[in-house]
């Protein structure tokens, strides 16, 4: 038995951060929610699905009731034509528009309404059998959990769970739950809705978020998409999450270090887009908008041309096309540091100098100097490790191998902030 199970959907909402260039090529609402919903729907018809589980917040809010009674609709009609049978419960987001979708839709199954527990069973020709059970938010806060109540008790069949919850936040007003109660009730997968990033579900007992349907902004970074559920006929589960997200954020570190020349910089990001270009071409269905976050990250005495050169010629400004894919940058940053040539600073007189100084002697060989600097700093050091608040980090008394990479990130620290204090004052 194979069944589709989606997270938040939030129909009704618009994606964020995406570049007029973009929405001219593509149409924003072809990166929508409801977009991400078609290629749901295409998928668990191509690939002949039971059933498809939604876990709350199908809706963004009430308002939305007319757009998303449409895409909801399309999309349950086509499903249920094919034989697909739809199941979801309600989340804090759509307590109300949820329940009359449903009514207005006869082949949409809301489980779980008015908060009480609730149970339905699929079938296979085959004789195969899976129970679903569902609980739905009566009103936009819930402060209980709701596996305080009733829950169906154990059954012959492999049961899965579908709910719509706050995990181990205890002062939550959405249905918290705490993680010992979800391991503790029977049955063999718990399919969350409501956090929007998913948990790394797997076999053989899924428990955890589904995450949303697709990333609505750059918070809502990486993989996002359906997850297929096959059960087998010995009970036995397998998950895999469907990247069918219509948009995909992603952080790119690109290293600056070794460039000859700052204009450089701007080949480095083309390559780096090649190279997850490459990456998401492996998908069976990729993305058809990705937003990128770069850091540029390394060492450089070129940090100013550098700067420069990205001011001049803005990576945000225009998308960049691989095999119909728009890649577009939505923020960037300098995070380079300067580069250090110790023998040359430790040649001042200056503060730097003296750090520089410093750590020539803990990167070298083991001299009395060296270990002067080391005893000078164990104390302390074993004062802060010994602290109750430490302790369980750290119980060891520090060697000296410890101790000198400890005094070196702090000198490397401090050196880097003078440096660029001193790039700042020129």
């Amino acid at each position: 038995m194979k069944l589709l199970c989606v997270g938040d959907i939030h129909l009704g909402r618009q994606p964020s951060r995406i570049p007029p260039a973009v929405d001219e090529a593509l149409g924003i609402a072809n990166l929508s929610p409801a977009a991400a919903w078609r290629r749901t729907v295409d998928y668990a018809v191509e690939q002949d699905m039971d059933a498809v589980l939604l876990a709350g917040d199908v809706v963004e809010q009430e308002d939305d009731f007319y757009e998303a009674y449409r895409d909801l609709r399309a999309g349950v009609e086509r499903l249920t034509e094919a034989g697909i049978r739809v199941l979801g419960v309600a989340g804090n987001h759509d307590v109300q528009v949820l329940p009359r979708l449903a009514e207005s839709l006869p082949a949409f199954e809301l489980l779980g309404a008015g908060g009480q527990w609730e149970t339905r069973d699929l079938h296979r020709e085959d004789g195969e059998r899976l129970r679903v059970a569902g609980w739905s938010f009566p009103d936009a806060r819930v402060t209980t959990s709701p596996l305080e109540g009733d829950f169906p008790k154990a059954t012959d069949c492999p049961t899965v769970g579908l709910l719509h919850c706050d995990r181990d936040q205890s002062r939550s007003p959405h249905a918290p739950v705490r993680s010992r109660d979800l391991e503790a009730a029977p049955v063999e997968a718990w399919l969350l809705g409501h956090i929007h990033r998913p948990d790394s579900l797997a076999a053989p007992r899924p428990m955890g978020y589904l995450g949303s349907l697709t990333g609505m902004d750059p918070g809502e970074p990486g993989r996002h998409g359906p997850w297929c559920l096959e059960v087998n006929p010995d009970g036995h589960l397998a998950i895999e999450q469907i990247p069918l997200a219509p948009l995909y954020w992603h952080t790119l570190e690109i290293a600056v270090d070794a460039l000859q020349e700052a204009a450089d910089i701007h080949r480095r990001v083309t390559e780096a887009l090649e190279a997850l270009h490459a990456e998401l071409e492996t998908w069976n269905h990729g993305p058809a908008a990705v937003g990128c976050r770069l850091r540029f990250t390394g060492r450089s005495d070129q940090r100013h041309a550098l700067e420069r050169s990205l001011h001049a010629d803005d990576p945000r400004t225009t998308p960049q096309d691989f095999g119909g894919r728009l890649y577009f940058v939505h923020d960037w940053r300098l995070d380079a540091l300067p580069a250090v040539d110790l023998e040359e600073l430790a040649a001042g007189s200056d503060p730097a100098a003296l750090l520089a100084r410093k750590l020539q002697l803990l990167q070298g060989p083991d001299t009395a100097a060296r270990r002067e600097l080391l005893d000078q700093a164990r104390e302390p050091l074993t004062q802060v490790i010994h602290d109750p608040r430490y302790r369980a980090l750290a119980p060891d008394t520090p060697d000296d191998e410890v101790i000198a990479r400890q005094l070196e990130a702090a000198a490397l620290h401090a050196l880097d902030r003078l440096l660029l204090q001193r790039e700042h004052e020129s």
